[in-house]
């Protein structure tokens, strides 16, 4: 890797075996990864990749085996070898040459490891991306706005026939423009596509499911898996998921399914550890519920672009305690008897 800061590792991780590192430490280290390659690592970030490559030799050998990756790609001779690290570089075309390496990753052991299903796999590949905990607005070259929630990743795939977005990963709000030569507007999920019916309307990967809600207009949801003429209308005000069979019945659209845009957290009744698995999707690191205390019940307004405060909310609302044993580990469980 070209940053000098990054190029030795503890000795400590130079006597363990060689084992194969676990997928989830293998994410951790190609997350670091794309920040050095961003060019925008501050000393702030390379001071917590040190404290994160120290405290387990296993972090070590991930991140040695991204590192023989990044040598590889540094061989290349053709320009993919900089479309990664270029900030600039994210159009499909250049992209398209970057997933000809595939079998190069492979040989490297990371593309076998499942990496290319993670978010960060999906982020490093998108057109655009968001990081954790951070929101961005773009406008299309038709005029359409799309707001990215935390950790997003799509591409923009305009075309005489259509006008496209492929939702990599993550959560998008649309505001469709009026396309002069009258193209529809589609969202590409992995589950389906939602077509957009002059509207605005939110869209969200969540595992197994997509979760659609409409604002204003109306969309057309088409599961992958059913016959092309079957669709199903989602109106405005009205909310509903799909996966790849079929579309649930519409509920009537919750203040909480967009107030992410505001940088809020609306939460009516809900789990505490649902309310932290949502609040983590705005969090760098592991935030982790106690199940003495997941059943708790949360209710309120929390931010979202300052997620310590809303912890702090929580323990004045619940009989809860945080515990932060390092910024990238927090655990929230029962506060103690006095």
């Amino acid at each position: 890797m070209s940053d000098s800061n990054t190029s030795s590792l503890p000795r400590a991780a130079q006597l363990e075996p060689d084992a194969a590192p676990a997928v989830a430490v293998l994410q951790q280290a190609l997350q670091w990864q794309v920040i050095f390659w961003s060019g925008e690592a501050t000393d702030r970030d390379r001071m917590r990749w040190q404290s994160w490559l120290a405290a387990d030799p296993a972090h070590a050998r991930a991140w040695a085996q991204v590192q023989r990756t990044d040598e590889q790609l540094q061989t290349l001779a053709s320009p993919a070898a900089e479309v990664l690290r270029s900030a600039d570089a994210r159009r499909c075309k250049a992209r398209r040459t970057v997933l000809g390496m595939a079998g190069l990753l492979a040989g490297a052991g990371i593309m076998g490891c499942g990496l290319r299903q993670t978010a960060q796999w999906q982020m490093m590949m998108a057109d655009d991306h968001t990081g954790y905990g951070e929101r961005r607005n773009i406008e299309l070259a038709d005029g359409t706005q799309v707001t990215l929630g935390s950790a997003t990743a799509i591409d923009v795939c305009y075309s005489a026939q259509a006008r496209q977005l492929l939702l990599r990963t993550g959560e998008i709000f649309i505001v469709t423009a009026p396309d002069s030569a009258d193209r529809p507007f589609l969202v590409q999920t992995t589950r389906g596509s939602v077509q957009a019916l002059g509207t605005r309307f939110n869209v969200r990967e969540s595992g197994e499911q997509i979760q659609v809600a409409v604002q204003d207009g109306a969309v057309a949801i088409r599961p992958a898996g059913m016959n092309p003429g079957d669709v199903v209308r989602l109106d405005a005000g009205q909310q509903t998921c799909f996966d790849h069979t079929k579309v649930e019945a519409a509920e009537a659209l919750q203040i909480s399914a967009t107030a992410w845009t505001r940088g809020l957290l609306v939460a009516e009744r809900m789990r505490l550890e649902d309310f932290l698995v949502e609040l983590g999707r705005y969090r760098s690191g592991v935030l982790r519920c106690d199940p003495a205390v997941r059943d708790l019940i949360v209710s309120g307004v929390y931010s979202l672009d300052d997620t310590d405060q809303s912890l702090r909310l929580l323990a004045q609302a619940l009989p809860v305690q945080v515990q932060t044993v390092t910024r990238w580990w927090t655990i929230v469980g029962p506060r103690p008897m006095k």
